[in-house]
C-alpha cells in the first residue's frame, strides 16, 4: 500500500553547486512520512544537474524535473503542477532545513485545519546561525484571516520558504508565481496573493529553515533588475482587478509596492536610477487616483525622489543637481548645434527648459536657428560670467573635444558650464 504525499517540497535549482549538497542532505534527512522532493533544474550549467539525478537515483522521494532556463517564477509553476502532495513546501537550494521541519508544520497544518502554517528561520553565514523573528508583533498560535485580523501581515518579510501551503488552496484561488526571467522578486507577489487570499492562517514562533545569507551570488545581491518591483506590483494588481478584490487590499497592494521601492532603491545602478522612479512615480500617482494611495510624493514628486536620490546616489545627485541649475538659470546655451545638442534641446523641452540659443566655434556651415532657437558664435553673443550656464553638447563619444572647450571658455572666465557626458545624457534623459 502506497503512502499518502503529505508534503511536495519544491527546490528551484540554478547554478548553486556549492551549497546543493547541504540542501538534499537535510531534506533527506526529514523526519516526516509521506513526502516527496520536487527539484526543478532550470538549465543550470556548473553540475548541478549530475548531482540531483544522483539523489533521486538513490532515494525515490527525489524526483527531478530538467527545464530550459526560464526563471524562478516558472520553475516553481512547473513544480506546483507536478506536486501531488496535500500541502506545498518550498526550500530554495542555496538553503537548508531542520530534520522536522516538514514534520512539524504539517502536524499544526492538520491540527488547526490550517490552508497556510508559517514559521520564522534562522539566518545562517557559514557555521552560524541566528534566530530572525521575521513574524514579530503577528499573532501566533491562533487561526486568522489576515485581511480581518491582521492586514499589517502583507508588510513582513515575505519569507514563502519557511511555510507549507494547502494545495487546493493555492489552485481554488488561482495562486501561481508570476513568470518573469531570473529569480525577481517573485515571492512579493506570491506572499501577496496568499495572505490577502487566506482565511485560516497559523503563525508558529519557532524556526526551521536556514537562510543563507552568505552566497555572493544570490539574487538579493542583483544590481541590475530595475523594474521587478515594478513587475510584481502589476502583477498583484491584476489579480486583485481579475478576482474583484476589494479597495482595501488595493490600498494594501500600494503601500506594500512603496515599502519595496524604498528598500529596493539602494541596489538599483545610479544610471538607471531616473528610470526606476518615473515609472514607480507613474504607477504610485495612478494608484493615487483610483483613490489606493495617499503620500506627500503625489503631490511633489519631483521634490520628493530628488530628495530620496540625492542622498543615495552621487551620479544621480549630479544628474539632478544639474536640472535643478539649468531651471533657476537666468539663460541657457548649448555649446554645438548638431545631432547631441539637438537632442538634449528635446529633452530641456520636455522640462520646459528653453535655451537662450546655440553656441558654435565658427558660422560656417551651420544654420542661422535651431527650432526658432538663434545659433551664433561666442563673439557674437554676450553670456554672463556669472549667472548664464553653458552646456557643452558636442558628441560625448569626443572626450577631448568636450574638454578642450570646457578649457577654452574656463580660460575665458566662464564659471557655470556643464560638459555633457555619456553619463549625464543618459541620466538626464
Amino acid at each position: 500500500m502506497s503512502v499518502v504525499c503529505k508534503v511536495s517540497v519544491l527546490v528551484p535549482v540554478y547554478n548553486v553547486k556549492e551549497y546543493l549538497r547541504q540542501c538534499l542532505d537535510s531534506l533527506a534527512a526529514q523526519t516526516l512520512d509521506g513526502i516527496e522532493f520536487i527539484c526543478i533544474d532550470d538549465g543550470s550549467t556548473d553540475g548541478c544537474s549530475e548531482i540531483l539525478d544522483a539523489y533521486a537515483e538513490k532515494d525515490e522521494r527525489f524526483r527531478v524535473i530538467h527545464k530550459e532556463n526560464s526563471g524562478y517564477g516558472a520553475s516553481m509553476n512547473v513544480g506546483l503542477r507536478a506536486a501531488r502532495g496535500e500541502y506545498i513546501g518550498i526550500v530554495e537550494s542555496d538553503d537548508f532545513a531542520d530534520a522536522e521541519m516538514f514534520a512539524a508544520l504539517y502536524d499544526v497544518a492538520k491540527l488547526q485545519d490550517a490552508e497556510v502554517v508559517r514559521s520564522n528561520f534562522w539566518d545562517t553565514a557559514e557555521t552560524r546561525s541566528t534566530f530572525h523573528e521575521a513574524l514579530s508583533g503577528h499573532p501566533y498560535e491562533q487561526i486568522f484571516c489576515p485581511m480581518e485580523c491582521n492586514p499589517k501581515l502583507l508588510l513582513a518579510l515575505p519569507n514563502i520558504w519557511s511555510a507549507i501551503y494547502r494545495r487546493t488552496f493555492l489552485f481554488e484561488h488561482g495562486i501561481w508565481f508570476h513568470e518573469t526571467l531570473g529569480a525577481s522578486f517573485q515571492d512579493l507577489s506570491f506572499s501577496f496573493l496568499v495572505i490577502s487570499s487566506a482565511q485560516r492562517y497559523f503563525l508558529v514562533r519557532g524556526a526551521y529553515l536556514h537562510y543563507r545569507v552568505d552566497n555572493p551570488n544570490s539574487s538579493v545581491h542583483s544590481k541590475g533588475k530595475i523594474f521587478c518591483v515594478s513587475d510584481e506590483y502589476e502583477y498583484m494588481e491584476e489579480f486583485l482587478r481579475k478576482h474583484k478584490r476589494s479597495a482595501s487590499q488595493h490600498r494594501w497592494a500600494a503601500r506594500l509596492f512603496f515599502q519595496h521601492i524604498l528598500a529596493n532603491e539602494s541596489r538599483i545602478a545610479p544610471e538607471w536610477l531616473g528610470r526606476y522612479w518615473e515609472r514607480a512615480i507613474r504607477q504610485l500617482m495612478q494608484a493615487h487616483r483610483d483613490g489606493y494611495f495617499e503620500h506627500e510624493l503625489v503631490y511633489h514628486p519631483e521634490e520628493w525622489v530628488v530628495q530620496r536620490v540625492s542622498c543615495q546616489q552621487q551620479k544621480t545627485l549630479a544628474a539632478l543637481g544639474c536640472w535643478l541649475r539649468l531651471q533657476n538659470a537666468t539663460h541657457v546655451y548649448l555649446y554645438g548645434a548638431g545631432k547631441v545638442a539637438k537632442q538634449m534641446l528635446e529633452v530641456m523641452k520636455r522640462h520646459s527648459i528653453v535655451p537662450s540659443g546655440f553656441l558654435v566655434s565658427q558660422r560656417a556651415g551651420n544654420a542661422d536657428e535651431v527650432d526658432g532657437i538663434p545659433v551664433r558664435t561666442m563673439a557674437g553673443t554676450t553670456v554672463n560670467h556669472e549667472h548664464d550656464i553653458i552646456v557643452i553638447a558636442v558628441t560625448p563619444r569626443k572626450p577631448d573635444v568636450q574638454q578642450e572647450i570646457f578649457f577654452q571658455l574656463e580660460r575665458s572666465g566662464y564659471r557655470n558650464v556643464i560638459v555633457l557626458t555619456k553619463e549625464l545624457q543618459e541620466a538626464l534623459a
